[in-house]
């Protein structure tokens, strides 16, 4: 499908899951043959504990399918059940530092990141109580960045648009809080969903990430493959390119019409796309 510079994968998911944007959530192994078919590098898994899956399983079918993981994602610990990194009850952010690091263990394994995306939830209360939560948030996210850093893989950062949370909705928050956590092993990842509504210009917000950004994630502004909406992603690529970025592009979109039909779309706009890419033109030259 794609120059083989440029590693491609999408977002799924062992199970169905109530967080939408996830194509063949429930038939992870029919989807996963569908992006080797079709030409893909990599496969985003979401999940809610490492035990949603099995390691052994997984390898031979990443290794049989010539794909990788190209990151964890973690949010649905906290959009099911509650385990979020923000919550008050300890119970419920000490479990999702636990289940966090169980994730990180097991991505080192697969050379793959672990995002920090929903699983940190939302700030509630007065003032006082949302600045516990938050610094609760930090003190854990620090401890799964160390965790991280030592054993070769990093945190992915995700700025959420401020209609889903009220903590780090752009990627300014982001570098913020990278800052703040003052530690190895974290990087941000861009999603350009969420991006079309936070930041006012995709160019300069790529750039002044720069190379802090580890991840991004396409997405039409209407959640749909890309190329389904408005947003200007030869604009993006272009951006990408000035600061070499050189991770995974992830399609995190709803599964509309269907999940067949959903792959395909992203395939076909993304191969006409990476065609024209300064992107792919830039890693050819440095070869």
């Amino acid at each position: 499908m794609q120059n083989e510079s440029i590693k491609i994968s999408m977002a799924m998911s062992p199970f169905p899951s109530v967080f939408a944007p996830l194509v063949f959530a429930g038939r992870l192994e029919e989807g996963m043959k569908e992006l080797s078919r079709a030409g893909f590098q990599g496969v985003e898994i979401s999940l809610r504990c490492s035990d949603d899956i099995d390691r052994s399983w997984l390898q031979k079918t990443l290794t049989e399918l010539h794909l990788s993981v190209s990151a964890f994602a973690t949010g649905r610990m906290c959009l099911e059940e509650s385990y979020c990194l923000c919550d008050p009850l300890p119970e419920h952010h000490e479990k999702a530092g636990e289940r966090l690091k169980d994730i990180i263990r097991m991505a080192a394994q697969f050379h793959a990141p672990v995002i920090i995306g929903g699983v940190r939830g939302k700030l509630s209360g007065g003032p006082d109580q949302r600045e516990q939560e938050r610094s609760q948030a930090i003190e854990i996210l620090r401890d799964c960045a160390g965790l991280a850093n030592g054993m070769g893989t990093h945190l992915l950062l995700e700025p959420i648009n401020r209609y889903e949370t009220n903590i780090m909705n752009s990627a300014q928050d982001a570098l913020d809080l990278a800052e703040e956590m003052d530690c190895e092993g974290v990087k941000v990842l861009l999603d350009t969903f969420h991006m079309n509504i936070e930041e006012v210009d995709f160019t300069e917000t790529i750039q002044h990430v720069g190379n802090r950004l580890g991840y991004i994630h396409f997405s039409d502004n209407n959640r749909l493959a890309p190329g389904q909406g408005h947003i200007p992603f030869p604009v993006i690529l272009a951006a990408l390119a000035k600061v070499h970025y050189s991770g995974f592009i992830t399609a995190e979109i709803l599964p509309l019409p269907d999940d067949e039909t959903a792959l395909h779309l992203t395939n076909q706009y993304m191969k006409q796309l990476i065609m024209k890419s300064p992107l792919s033109k830039n890693r050819k030259e440095t070869k």
